[in-house]
Formats: structure tokens, sequence, C-alpha cells
């Protein structure tokens, strides 16, 4: 796998999952900071119990682009019980024709990294009628192997991770957010809302 692709994946992210709190209001405001990234404000979390998660996940993401079986990340805002009432979905493909020179300084990718977090601020309004008590929960769709071997690494032991059945849920809405090609990859961003 391709280190780059994982470490600007995993920025990428890092970057998605911290607006996402902030724009579906899951925490207060004041615990969000403001920061410039991909040539736009962007928000993170200033909470380290937050940040210790997610940095989890993020290392958990890694740990699976390495092993090039990562098929789906879902970033799921939860009610009280932990339904998930909203989620962010990040679905992988690996693209049969990969061309090295195609976007050799990643410009196309910034760019659209930059059209999805400005997506992302768009379609908040969207999301305001959610209960105001809820959290978040984040989901890897990978091979047993995998979840085997990043349960046995000591640097994930921490973050835990639970097979869930596969189900199909009824949806009531898909609100696509970008389609965007990253170093042989397509990564299709969008948000499905119950």
């Amino acid at each position: 796998m391709d280190n780059c692709f994982i470490d600007v994946t995993v920025e990428f992210l890092a970057v998605a999952f911290h607006n996402i709190l902030y724009y579906v209001s899951v925490y207060p405001a004041t615990i969000f900071e403001m920061r410039k990234k991909y040539s736009i404000v962007v928000y993170r979390s200033k909470h380290p119990e937050v940040n210790q998660y997610i940095d989890l996940c993020l290392k958990s993401v890694a740990e699976c682009l390495k092993n090039g079986t990562l098929k789906r990340v879902e970033f799921a805002v939860t009610n009280e019980d932990y339904t998930p009432l909203v989620k962010f979905v990040f679905d992988f493909d690996k693209n049969a024709v990969y061309d090295e020179n195609a976007d050799a300084y990643l410009v196309q990718a910034e760019q659209n990294l930059r059209a999805f977090s400005l997506n992302l601020s768009t379609i908040s309004n969207k999301l305001q009628n959610l209960p105001e008590n809820k959290s978040f929960t984040v989901f890897l769709h990978t091979n047993e192997s995998t979840a085997v071997s990043i349960a046995s690494n000591p640097d994930l032991e921490d973050f835990p991770l639970v097979e869930i059945e596969d189900k199909v849920d009824e949806l009531e809405k898909i609100l696509p957010l970008r389609r965007f090609i990253l170093r042989g990859y397509s990564i299709d961003a969008y948000v499905e809302l119950k």
C-alpha cells in the first residue's frame, strides 16, 4: 500500500471526523478550535478524551489501509441508545488503472478534500433536527484476519473491535458529498439519513 495514500487518507479522515462533530453539534462549539487546512477554516476538538478516541480509530484505519483490507469507514452519529441517526460513509475502492504521474503533487487531491469540507459545512443545516443527547461511533468494514491482527497489536489494544452482523437498513435519504481519486483509489463520501 502506498504510504502517501495512507497518510493523506488518515489526515483527511481526522479533519472530517472533527468537522462532523462540530457541524452536527455532538459537543458544544466551545470544545473546538479553528484551524486552517486545505486553505479553509476547519474545526478540531480540544477535548483530550474525544481526541484520544479519534486517534485510536485513525490508527486502526491506518492499519487496515496498510493491509489493503479497508472497504468502508462509517462515522455514525447516534442517539442515547447508540442507534445510528445519521452516518457519514467513506467507501474505498482500488482503481484498476493507476497513473503515478497523475496528480503527483496532490494538487487535485487537496482541491477535492477542500470541496468535501465545504460540502460538509453546507449540509449541516439538514442535520439540525437531531436529538440533543447524541454521541458517535466509528465503524470499520474490513476482513476477519485484519480484525484479529488489530486486536493482537499492543498499540491498538485500547481500541475495541466488535464484530457486528451484516444487515441492510432502510434509508430515507442519501446525500452525496464527494467522489475523488487519491493515489489509485476512489473514495466516495456520502451521508445516510435514517
